[in-house]
C-alpha cells in the first residue's frame, strides 16, 4: 500500500448515499483499502476517545487523510498528517477548518467529536483481512470491561463508552435481525427488507447469557466465579431478563450463572422491549457489548501471541472461534413468519437472504449522521435480481442520511448504477497497486463495457463456449459447424459463425 493515493468526491446534495465502488480482480488490493481505512480510524479512536484511550499508542503506518464532517450543523474539513510508522500523538499534525472559513484551534481533549460516529465493517468472505482491526478493538474493549468489573485500582474512575467500530458477520446478523424487527415500526426502511424477503414478522428467538461457564476466566464449580460484569452490563442483562416473562433458572443454570431467555414476540413482549430500550440501536448495542465479552474466553497467552505476530511479522492471524457452549452471549431458535403464514427457522434461509438481512438490516438500523460503512463484497450471495437492485435498495434505505460508504465488488450490476467519479479500478502491476478511473461513464453502461474496463474481458462470454465459437469460425467443415451451432445460445459473437457458413457455401458453389 505504500505510495497509494486516493481522492473521493464530495457527497452530492442528494437524499441518499453515493457509495464509492472499488472494483478489480481478486488480490488487486480492494479489501486492503477498506482495512487501511478501518486501521486509521481505530488508531485515531484509541488516541482521542474520552474513555479507555491510549496516548502512548503509535501509528501502524504513515498516512495523510482529509475528510469532511458535520458537527452542530456546521461542516468541517479535517486534515490529519501522520508522517510515518510509529508516529506518536504529539507528532501528528491536525487541522480543523470550518465551512465559514474560520480555523478551529485543535484541542486534543475535544477532537473526538470530529471523528466518525460509527465505522461499520462487513465482509462476506472467509479471508477476513478487514476484520483484523475490529478484532483488536473487541479484545481491548473486553479487557477494559473486565478490569472495571474486577475493581482494578487503575480503572477506579473508568466508565463505559459507546463502541465506534462495529463489525458485521454471520453471528451479529441474528442480533441485527432481532433488534430491527422488534422496533420495525420506528425504522421506515425495514418494510423494504420485509417485502423483498417475504417476511411477515418475527415469531420467537432465544438468547443465552452465561458468565460462569467452564472455560470462563475465574470459573468456580460452586457457582461463585466466572466473568464479572460491570454495573452497566449487568443492567443490560437485567433488562433482557425483564423482557422475558417466562425466564427461569434450574440448578445448572444457577451454577453456571446462565439465563436461557426464550422470547415469543407477542404484543406484551414488544411493549416490554420498547419500555426497557430506547430504540433498535440501543438494544443491538446492549447485545453487541455482551457479545464482545466472548473474547474473554480466549486464553490470554493465545491473544498475546496473535497480537505480537500481527505487529512484528504482519501475519494475518485471526482470533480462534469461541464455541457456542462457551460464549457469554449466543442466539438460537430464531423463527420468522413469512407472508404465506409459514413459520421458518432463520437457519433455513439461504446465504443470500442472510446476507440481505445482514447488510441492509445494519444500514437501516445505524442511521446516525457521520457514520462510515466499509462493505467488502456485500452482494456476493445475492441472486442476479438482487444484485441488479442493490444500489436502488440502498438509495431507498439511506434517504435523507449524512453518511458515507465504500463498497468492493465484482458485480457489473453495482458498477452500472454508480457514477464514473465514484468508481475506482484496481490492478496489480508487478508488486505495486495501480488505481485508475474508468475511461468512460459507468452509470448505465452495458455490462460488456464494464467487464472490459475493469477486468480486461473483451468478449463477455465464458471461456469454454467462446473456445467452441472460435473453433467454428476457423472450421472448413459446414456440416460440423451447422451441427455444433445448435448447441450454442444466441450472442453477438455467433453472427461471425453464420457468416462463416455463408462464406463456405458461396465458395462451394
Amino acid at each position: 500500500m505504500k505510495g497509494v493515493e486516493l481522492f473521493f468526491p464530495k457527497q452530492k446534495e442528494d437524499d441518499f448515499i453515493h457509495s464509492n465502488c472499488l472494483i478489480g480482480i481478486n488480490g488487486s488490493g480492494k479489501s486492503q483499502i477498506l482495512e487501511l481505512i478501518a486501521e486509521i480510524y481505530l488508531f485515531l479512536d484509541m488516541l482521542f476517545r474520552p474513555h479507555n484511550n491510549n496516548d502512548r499508542e503509535t501509528s501502524p503506518f504513515g498516512f495523510l487523510i482529509e475528510y469532511e464532517i458535520e458537527v452542530d450543523q456546521l461542516t468541517y474539513l479535517i486534515i490529519i498528517d501522520c508522517p510515518k510508522i510509529n508516529t506518536k500523538k504529539k507528532d501528528i499534525s491536525i487541522e480543523i477548518l470550518c465551512s465559514d472559513k474560520s480555523e478551529i484551534k485543535y484541542n486534543p481533549e475535544a477532537f473526538y467529536k470530529f471523528l466518525p460516529t460509527k465505522v461499520v465493517g462487513y465482509t462476506s468472505g472467509d479471508n477476513e483481512t478487514l476484520s483484523l482491526p475490529f478484532d483488536l478493538y473487541y479484545d481491548e474493549y473486553a479487557k477494559y470491561t473486565a478490569n472495571r468489573a474486577l475493581d482494578n485500582p487503575r480503572f477506579k474512575d473508568a466508565v463505559d463508552y459507546e463502541p465506534m467500530l462495529y463489525f458485521m458477520n454471520y453471528n451479529t446478523n441474528l442480533g441485527i435481525t432481532i433488534s430491527s424487527l422488534i422496533f420495525e415500526e420506528e425504522i421506515d426502511s425495514i418494510k423494504v427488507l420485509k417485502d423483498e424477503l417475504n417476511i411477515k414478522e418475527l415469531v420467537s428467538f432465544t438468547i443465552t447469557i452465561q458468565t460462569n461457564q467452564r472455560n470462563a476466566p475465574f470459573y468456580k464449580s460452586n457457582g461463585d466465579g466466572g466473568i464479572k460484569l460491570t454495573n452497566e452490563l449487568q443492567l443490560w442483562v437485567d433488562k433482557l431478563i425483564k423482557c422475558c416473562p417466562k425466564a427461569v433458572q434450574d440448578e445448572d443454570d444457577i451454577k453456571f450463572k446462565r439465563w436461557i431467555l426464550e422470547y415469543t414476540l407477542d404484543e406484551n413482549t414488544v411493549k416490554l422491549f420498547k419500555y426497557h430500550f430506547k430504540n433498535s440501536l440501543e438494544l443491538y448495542t446492549a447485545l453487541y457489548k455482551l457479545e464482545l465479552l466472548n473474547n474473554l474466553i480466549i486464553k490470554d497467552d493465545i491473544v498475546k501471541k496473535i497480537k505480537a505476530d500481527r505487529k512484528e511479522r504482519k501475519l494475518v492471524t485471526k482470533m480462534p472461534m469461541v464455541s457456542e457452549d462457551d460464549k457469554v452471549l449466543s442466539y438460537s431458535e430464531l423463527k420468522l413468519k413469512l407472508n404465506n403464514n409459514n413459520t421458518v427457522d432463520y437457519l433455513s434461509l439461504s446465504d443470500g437472504e442472510h446476507q440481505f438481512l445482514n447488510v441492509f438490516g445494519t444500514i437501516s438500523m445505524i442511521n446516525q449522521d457521520n457514520c462510515l460503512f466499509l462493505l467488502d463484497e456485500p452482494e456476493t450471495h445475492f441472486n442476479p435480481r438482487w444484485r441488479r437492485t442493490f444500489i436502488s435498495t440502498l438509495k431507498k434505505i439511506t434517504e435523507g442520511r449524512k453518511q458515507d460508504m465504500f463498497i468492493t465488488s465484482h458485480s457489473p450490476f453495482v458498477v452500472s448504477d454508480t457514477k464514473r467519479e465514484n468508481v475506482y479500478i484496481f490492478r496489480r502491476k508487478d508488486s505495486e497497486i495501480v488505481i485508475s478511473e474508468p475511461n468512460q461513464e459507468t452509470y448505465g453502461a452495458a455490462f460488456d463495457e464494464i467487464l472490459k474496463m475493469a477486468f480486461d474481458i473483451d468478449i463477455p462470454i465464458s471461456e469454454e463456449s467462446l473456445g467452441l465459437i472460435q473453433e467454428l469460425e476457423n472450421s472448413d467443415d459446414i456440416e460440423f459447424i451447422e451441427r455444433e451451432i445448435r448447441n450454442l445460445g444466441e450472442s453477438y459473437e455467433l453472427s461471425s459463425v453464420y457468416r462463416r457458413i455463408e462464406f463456405l457455401k458461396s465458395q462451394k458453389n
